[in-house]
């Protein structure tokens, strides 16, 4: 399951593990088509934890990691960016990228 976080809780849920952050907006096409693909991924990829980031309510993150287009993939490692992923992927690509 994908959880939902904000600003607020961002620094909490990376600081640990491998950790996929999907920054998207509602009223994006390209986020709506991902947002399956990360679903699946999240039931496969046990060794990750998933979370969505809405970018019109987070903009303190968005900023900090220059969060310039959507869909925006921020991949962690005990807290370190280790990858980021611009743009419409399919599974197999992300697979490849985590």
């Amino acid at each position: 399951m994908v959880k939902e976080i904000n600003d607020k809780e961002f620094e909490e849920v990376i600081k640990t593990g491998k950790v996929l952050v999907d920054c998207f907006a509602n009223w994006c096409g390209p986020c709506k088509m991902l947002s399956p693909v990360i679903d699946e991924l999240s039931n496969e990829k046990k060794d990750y934890s998933f979370y969505k980031l809405d970018v019109d309510k987070s903009s303190d993150v968005v900023m900090k990691y220059n969060v310039m287009s959507i869909p925006t993939l921020l991949v962690f490692n005990d807290g370190k960016l280790v990858n980021t992923i611009v743009g419409l992927r399919s599974k197999s690509e992300l697979e490849n990228e985590l």
